[in-house]
């Protein structure tokens, strides 16, 4: 084996790993994110010092033994089993469309050796963010929609699996807009930019994402409130801040719909940075604040209450 050989057998191997790496960077519960969260909570008690102990401050029995949490449970099941078969299917008309798209405005790729993949990850990923941003967003501003995304804020206590505390609607939508929008957006910039879409080129994109939200993803939706300094807290969002956003203060709603980046919702007049010892209640709430009682008793309550709460909207507006 010459030299050459032995240093392109190299770097294929480093590709491999890379790609591998991005791959398990992506799940919240991956081992290394886990582990990662794990390391994080451990300094966070032994700086904070609570007077329960490790385990006992990390699962504490009012938010495991709550019925909302096997809700959520219940349904991160559903959203799962769902997930498998919408996720590809995304993937491949974002792509589809991406090249068609190409294709009809007639653009030639550049040549390899202008081609970055590193700043076509990074332009990919602020447009995945975005999207993200207005996704979210629109399902609060819209009637419709808000029927459907408010069985995720009627969560009463939160775990990392309140993160995937869908109607299915909402990821069946989720993936039709994702598919359409950032979808496309990420394809074209991908085939313009770069040429072809390759795992290194993907696994670029999913590394920007997945080593931003390291050990913190799965404290957003927790009792752990980790606060960010504000100048971060205007860059990226906090476990707090998306706290905040569950909140029923009247102060709290309509804010923070950010996925990783906070500049969305400093740009668009949405951001709120947090305080330290805010009180924050976590359900649905009325415009005064006052709690509202739970819709979704149970898993059947949590399936068919949206919808024909989003039916209702739709009669009346029609």
């Amino acid at each position: 084996m010459t030299a050459a050989e032995a240093w392109a057998e190299v770097w294929n191997q480093l590709q491999v790993l890379f790609w591998q790496i991005a791959g398990d960077l992506g799940s919240r519960f991956s081992p290394m994110n886990l582990a990662a969260m794990l390391v994080l909570t451990l300094i966070l008690w032994l700086v904070w010092r609570p007077a329960a102990g490790f385990f006992a401050w990390l699962f504490p029995a009012r938010v495991y033994r709550n019925p909302s949490f096997w809700l959520d449970v219940k349904l991160y099941a559903l959203n799962w089993t769902i997930g498998l078969f919408i996720t590809f299917s995304s993937v491949a008309v974002a792509t589809a469309t991406a090249f068609a798209v190409g294709s009809v405005l007639g653009i030639d790729a550049p040549p390899p050796e202008a081609r970055n993949p590193v700043l076509t990850a990074l332009i990919v990923f602020l447009a995945a963010d975005l999207t993200a941003y207005w996704y979210h967003r629109l399902h609060h501003d819209r009637p419709t929609l808000w029927a459907i995304h408010a069985l995720h804020h009627s969560a009463e206590e939160m775990s990392p699996i309140t993160a995937f505390r869908h109607h299915p609607l909402y990821s069946v939508l989720g993936v039709a807009f994702l598919a359409v929008c950032v979808g496309v957006v990420q394809g074209l910039m991908l085939s313009l930019l770069v040429g072809s879409i390759d795992a290194a080129t993907l696994a670029g994109t999913n590394l920007f994402t997945a080593i931003l939200n390291l050990g913190t993803a799965n404290l957003r939706h927790s009792h752990i409130r980790l606060r960010y300094p504000g100048w971060l807290e205007r860059v990226l969002i906090s476990p707090a801040q998306h706290q905040v956003h569950h909140s029923v203060e009247p102060r709290h709603h309509n804010r923070n719909y950010g996925e990783v980046l906070a500049v969305w919702d400093w740009l668009f007049g949405t951001l709120y940075l947090t305080r330290p010892g805010e009180e924050i209640r976590f359900g649905l709430g009325d415009a005064d604040g006052r709690a509202l009682p739970q819709r979704h008793q149970s898993f059947g309550a949590a399936l068919t209450e949206p919808v024909a709460r989003a039916w209702s909207v739709l009669r009346r507006r029609g």
